[in-house]
């Protein structure tokens, strides 16, 4: 590859010096089989495993209780999760559980991924495809760049450094924003184009972050492997790691879409869907691009075209009811875990300024896109609008955005496992490593808990009539 690759040195299990090219720090297909392998095999004992098992069991159980309790009180079950692993991490109740990069990269974030994609409405989001390309990746950008220039000033962080803290904090989780969502019950164009900005937007806030290590590593003085590293090549890589894991997940779900019409097994079919979610994200990872988009793009083809046309009704309910369990159960888990890491990191008072001066990137930048770009998408609608008879439409024509949902879309720009997946990914040449951690820790836990419960008062109250679809008012 032209850009830098890893030298790693796996004595006693460390890595040493650490580059980075289309992977994260280390090797993605190398970290992908540990933990296969590791998920398949214990190497630390019957002892260990044992009490591994009885650590998933009392998180179950906890996140059966909290789910009880939560939907007694009408009370966000996603949030509550957070606030209970806070206790748990503080406490600490269960000392041994952390939340590892590896398993939110390769476990919970595909199967989240493929059930959100399976379940959006394509033709919605489609209508709405310029409001969601224009936050999910120029609206990514506004944010990084401010929250870098914020750091940089406000605690005299190297360029390269506050633009790799930018990439880590600007894009908006995909499991934090649909869960809080879904738990909300927002429906119709709203939530479309929120769920479609975070599930597109973690593609270019991954590739930006591994672009910015990749370049802050050997101003480091750590050892990469002597390489091309011109502007054009990280350009290209830079392309084909956003655009390439969708276009990639695109074609593998048409090819199993057509596949699903040649079986008329349920039980078949729904382990096509679930095989289809980590089978694509392996590909994406050994193509060196985007597994995450790739998993995105084939849950959107699999979840419209591939169920409508290739699978039974009977195959269409077990799929559903499968995937349900899984993003429950995926959810769940990943939220308490979230708080427990989140509870058991007891350096916030040191690292507040630092926290203080990324929330405030944080939040400019998002209110910044969106007071921007909302206005810039509704004047293209216009122009787009009037010039509908003069040229040929490839995609539907973009619907004006009322002005009262800006606040909420401000609002709604959470961040959670995916951020802290990524600075937990590291390496510990690093020596800001610890205060960038805790920084990414207090932004996720401020916009997960503040703008979650802001989110949680404002939306029992903000006008119904809102929620109409650009249909419905053509309509009228």
């Amino acid at each position: 590859m032209p850009y830098p690759r890893p030298v790693e040195d796996y004595n006693n299990g460390n890595i040493k010096a650490v580059g980075v090219g289309l992977a994260l720090p280390s090797s993605q297909w190398k970290i992908t089989t540990m933990v296969i392998s590791s998920l398949l095999n214990n190497t630390t004992g019957q002892a260990d495993a044992f009490a591994q098992a009885q650590t998933v069991v009392i998180l179950l159980v906890v996140t059966l209780i909290v789910a009880l309790i939560s939907r007694r009180l009408h009370l966000v079950y996603t949030l509550v999760l957070v606030v209970v692993g806070l206790v748990i991490g503080f406490l600490p109740f269960l000392p041994n559980v952390h939340l590892d990069p590896n398993l939110v990269l390769f476990l919970f974030l595909p199967a989240l991924l493929f059930e959100g994609a399976w379940n959006v409405n394509i033709e919605k989001l489609v209508a709405d495809w310029l409001p969601v390309v224009l936050l999910a990746v120029p609206g990514l950008a506004i944010s990084l760049l401010l929250v870098a220039a914020v750091v940089h000033w406000g605690l005299g962080f190297s360029w390269l450094l506050a633009l790799l803290l930018g990439a880590m904090v600007s894009p908006t989780d995909p499991v934090a924003v649909l869960s809080v969502m879904r738990q909300l019950g927002i429906a119709g164009r709203l939530r479309i184009i929120l769920e479609g900005e975070s599930l597109f937007n973690d593609g270019a806030g991954v590739a930006a972050y591994q672009i910015e290590l990749g370049l802050l590593l050997p101003s480091l003085g750590v050892a990469v492997i002597a390489s091309e590293n011109s502007g054009w090549t990280i350009v290209v890589d830079a392309i084909w790691l956003m655009l390439g894991g969708l276009v990639l997940g695109l074609i593998v779900g048409w090819v199993i879409a057509r596949f699903l019409r040649l079986v008329d097994d349920h039980l078949i079919e729904t382990t096509v869907t679930f095989s289809a979610a980590y089978g694509v994200y392996l590909i994406g990872t050994v193509l060196h691009t985007s597994g995450l988009l790739a998993v995105v793009g084939a849950g959107l083809v699999i979840g419209s075209y591939g169920r409508r046309t290739g699978m039974s009704e009977r195959a269409q309910e077990a799929s559903h009811a499968v995937w349900e369990f899984i993003g429950y159960l995926a959810n769940s888990l990943l939220f308490l875990l979230l708080g427990i890491e989140l509870g058991a990191s007891h350096l916030f008072a040191q690292s507040f300024p630092g926290i203080l001066w990324a929330l405030l990137g944080v939040i400019a930048g998002r209110v910044l896109m969106i007071y921007t770009l909302i206005p810039l998408q509704d004047a293209l609608a216009r122009w787009l609008e009037r010039r509908k008879t003069r040229q040929p439409r490839f995609l539907p024509l973009p619907h004006l955005i009322p002005a009262s949902w800006r606040p909420l879309l401000a609002l709604s720009g959470l961040r959670g496992a995916l951020s802290i997946a990524l600075v937990l990914s590291l390496p510990d040449t690093i020596a800001q490593r610890n205060l960038l951690q805790d920084i990414v820790y207090g932004v996720v836990l401020v916009t997960l808990l503040g703008q979650g419960l802001a989110l949680r008062i404002l939306l029992p109250r903000w006008p119904k009539e809102q929620e109409k679809m650009p249909s419905e008012s053509q309509a009228s």
